[in-house]
């Protein structure tokens, strides 16, 4: 009896608890009811970001580009716009080293980082794209790759995947300006101006580049730091779309060999771009980033007025951020602070190549870290393989982690 009675109350309780109890179908429910209010994911957002991200920062930027709309009258298929995303597949962080009881394994698990590949690609506000380029981390096109070609893509060997200034400037010369001329002709508006926007990574910190750019007359405006994911149309809706498609689609292959994962990344490739890049997603994407003629207002008003975090400074290289880099003035005063600043100038671009040099995945990492176990047990120098055999079978210290790089 005395159980039936505790068993009641056990029920009565968990009854109670259910009703307190706010479900994911209760806020679905809720907001359906309230039409007013909408719900959204929250995210991770750098602190630089979230400096910037108020209109004390983006209201002056924006209010100088509609000067240049009101000026110019640009169509919006004169309007463009390039952007890099990482062509990373998601993998397995859960690299795991097993060795003796006694012995320690000498190292910090940390999560593995395959070298990168970059898909840099250029969007108009009409909807159109522009030539795209894949910087590959090799020094000569694999084979598996060569299917993509037949495509509006083009694959250029690079020596670590990430964009640089030479690599910049072989796209901005060969294929983005020229493009942006071919589009003006065939749309025959050969005698209006277009506008460029365009991200402030160091790369793209030559001034003679936008010389030409100035003679071609494409207006060329950078974005503020730390606002793209505001002002900037792929990330507004074209990037996220590309990134899901890439994730979802992507298969690995069963074989854990490069070439078969490369395969696997070409076959996946065409159908990710030509969904990422439809004309309906590249509008939206224009729209909700308020670059358009009297298009800011609705993105000023979802920011605060001011930010209560500290906005950092740029003071270490010439300032062409958020400005037009194509005005004369500015090209001049860019040459001589380059001239003055020469050795300042070389030193930080030779940082800047050691910061983005790919770190070594994790498989190497482990294989070092045990090396050195082993050589602090033997003051010998003999290499120590991780994965030998004994008697066909591996030995008990090893690194079980089936996802490594394809490149």
């Amino acid at each position: 009896m005395e159980n039936i009675i505790n068993d009641s109350e056990e029920e009565g309780e968990n009854e109670e608890k259910k009703k307190k109890t706010v479900t994911l179908k209760t806020v679905h429910a809720f907001i359906k009811r309230h039409p007013e209010l909408k719900s959204s994911l929250p995210k991770q957002v750098d602190i630089n970001r979230l400096a910037a991200s108020c209109q004390k920062v983006l209201k002056p930027w924006y209010t100088e580009l509609q000067v240049l709309h009101d000026v110019n009258k640009y169509f919006e298929e004169l309007i463009f716009n390039i952007d890099e995303s990482s062509l990373r597949i998601p993998t397995s962080t859960r690299g795991v080293v097993v060795h003796p009881a006694d012995e320690q394994a000498g190292f910090k698990k940390t999560a593995e980082r395959i070298p990168n590949a970059t898909l840099v690609a250029g969007i108009a506000a009409d909807g159109f794209s522009l030539p795209s380029v894949v910087l590959w981390p090799r020094a000569t096109l694999p084979k598996e790759l060569t299917t993509l070609l037949m495509l509006s893509l083009d694959i250029w060997p690079n020596t670590n995947g990430w964009m640089d200034k030479t690599s910049f400037k072989k796209y901005a010369l060969t294929v983005l300006l020229p493009a942006i001329i071919d589009r003006r002709k065939r749309i025959l508006k050969e005698t209006h101006r277009c506008l460029h926007l365009l991200d402030s990574h160091s790369s793209r910190a030559d001034p003679t580049i936008w010389r030409q750019f100035k003679e071609a007359e494409i207006d060329v405006v950078t974005f503020v730091p730390h606002t793209t994911h505001i002002s900037q149309p792929p990330d507004r809706g074209v990037l996220a779309v590309l990134k899901s498609e890439l994730s979802n689609n992507y298969s690995s292959p069963s074989s854990t060999s490069s070439s078969s994962k490369r395969t696997a990344v070409a076959d996946v490739l065409p159908q990710t771009l030509h969904t990422a890049f439809t004309p309906s997603v590249i509008k939206k994407a224009f729209i909700n980033s308020g670059v358009l003629s009297n298009g800011s207002g609705s993105v000023l008003m979802k920011l605060p007025q001011s930010s209560q975090y500290f906005i950092p400074s740029h003071s270490h290289c010439f300032d062409f951020f958020g400005k037009e880099i194509t005005k004369e003035k500015l090209l001049d005063e860019w040459d001589e602070y380059n001239e003055k600043h020469k050795m300042k100038i070389e030193e930080i671009e030779e940082k800047e190549k050691e910061i983005e040099e790919v770190e070594l995945p994790l498989e190497k990492i482990v294989i070092r870290s045990l090396r050195e176990i082993k050589n602090d047990d033997d003051e010998t120098t003999e290499e120590f393989d991780p994965f030998e055999r004994e008697n066909g079978k591996r030995k008990e210290r090893r690194v079980i982690d089936s996802s490594f790089d394809f490149f």
